[in-house]
């Protein structure tokens, strides 16, 4: 039998490029981020970084193929980033460690950069509105974006069958547009809540993620010219 959640807060931390989704909604699920990834196209982190001493630029600015800017702003989640050459944290000077990523768990190299271990945690209430939670890798949103995801959850009978098709999805829009795959690691949870409905039930993502600018996220890569790069 299924045991309803009477009370519960539940808190979210993440650290990396880690997304938490959070689905709301009767009939249709419309899928709430309630994580923002930890990239230098987020200014906050970009600036964080670059006051630590770091150099924020993509390879083929390092490389010198394209003129220094930081015009990776302005691109929400449903934006295409046809070239796959995000901004990376760099060592002043240096060729590395080439970080797309501005936390993460044990990177020495990218401590001396201000690439940090430091979580950002919110805690929501679950409710009835709420019905699946999505706890993915980056590799994931490489090429599906927040929807797609919770649209094929809204299709499973349970989360065993909700990851698979998220993991072999996610795996073939990979090979489709690259020679490799990122990390692909998906954990869906089902939730069955009584809690009645409430204001903090319908928040945006933009209110739970804070009043920084909600269009710095990594831009999701749908098509183009594959992109093969010595960085990960």
């Amino acid at each position: 039998d299924d045991y309803p959640i009477k009370e519960v807060r539940t808190e979210l931390a993440s650290s990396g490029e880690t997304t938490q989704q959070r689905t709301i909604g009767e009939g249709y699920c419309a899928a709430i981020p309630l994580t923002k990834d930890q990239t230098p196209y987020r200014f906050s982190e970009r600036d964080r970084v670059k006051k630590a001493g770091a150099a924020v630029m993509t390879v083929d600015q390092m490389e010198g193929r394209e003129p220094m800017h930081e015009r990776w702003a302005g691109l929400d989640d449903d934006a295409i980033d046809t070239s796959g050459d995000p901004p990376r944290v760099f060592e002043k000077g240096k060729a590395y460690p080439g970080c797309a990523f501005t936390r993460s768990l044990g990177d020495k190299v990218g401590e001396k950069c201000g690439i940090i271990p430091d979580p950002e945690i919110i805690s929501i209430e679950v409710s009835k509105a709420d019905e699946y939670l999505v706890i993915a890798s980056d590799g994931v949103f490489e090429f599906l974006s927040n929807q797609n995801v919770v649209d094929m959850c809204s299709r499973a009978s349970n989360p065993l069958e909700a990851c698979e098709v998220i993991i072999r999805s996610s795996y073939k829009q990979w090979l489709t547009y690259e020679n490799r795959t990122d990390d692909i690691t998906a954990i869906v949870a089902f939730l069955r809540c009584e809690k009645e409905n409430e204001k903090s039930a319908c928040m945006t993502s933009e209110m739970l993620l804070g009043k920084d600018n909600v269009h710095d996220f990594k831009p999701l890569r749908t098509k183009g010219d594959k992109f093969n790069s010595k960085f990960k």
